[in-house]
């Protein structure tokens, strides 16, 4: 198990707020080994519990930012640039894994032949997620955390869209 004492200080300060929040989390903890810059920043790699995927929930803390990704194709980061102070990009960054775990919060991700063409977050309790719609030829995939509200939107060019 990772010894948070050997975190840097704003890696070892986040990790105590999240292992507070989800302790079962800690034992997916370890130092980022694709880091050079900060040796001792942290890495928490979850899997989705739905399917035990290895692309499930990772977070990161290198460069005085958290960044939290999803899957092979989503990540979002707190702290970046115009962000006021270090409590707060924290209680931000806790804010949108609470909403996730929850699936209150998904992710999207649009694709065109097998080539990423974006990923954003869907708010359930803003957006219905049957009115997301992308271009034919466009594939949109939702993922929730638990798989609740997975699916795939395929429009086809003649006949509609597609939703399996």
């Amino acid at each position: 198990m990772l010894d948070l004492n050997k975190l840097n200080d704003h890696s070892r300060q986040f990790a105590h707020l999240l292992f507070r929040e989800w302790p079962e989390w800690l034992q997916y903890a370890r130092f980022d080994p694709f880091e050079d810059f900060e040796k001792e920043a942290l890495l928490v790699e979850v899997p989705r519990p739905v399917d035990g995927s290895r692309h499930g929930l990772f977070i990161t803390t290198s460069e005085w930012e958290i960044s939290i990704g999803f899957g092979e194709s989503f990540h979002t980061r707190f702290g970046a640039e115009g962000e006021p102070g270090e409590q707060d990009f924290h209680d931000a960054a806790l804010s949108f894994l609470r909403e996730f775990v929850a699936e209150q919060v998904v992710v999207a991700t649009a694709s065109e032949d097998g080539q990423w063409l974006g990923a954003w977050k869907v708010d359930r309790r803003r957006e219905d997620l049957d009115a997301l719609e992308v271009e034919p030829g466009t594939s949109l995939t939702v993922r929730s955390w638990l798989g609740t509200f997975d699916r795939t939107t395929i429009p086809d060019l003649d006949r509609g869209t597609d939703t399996t």
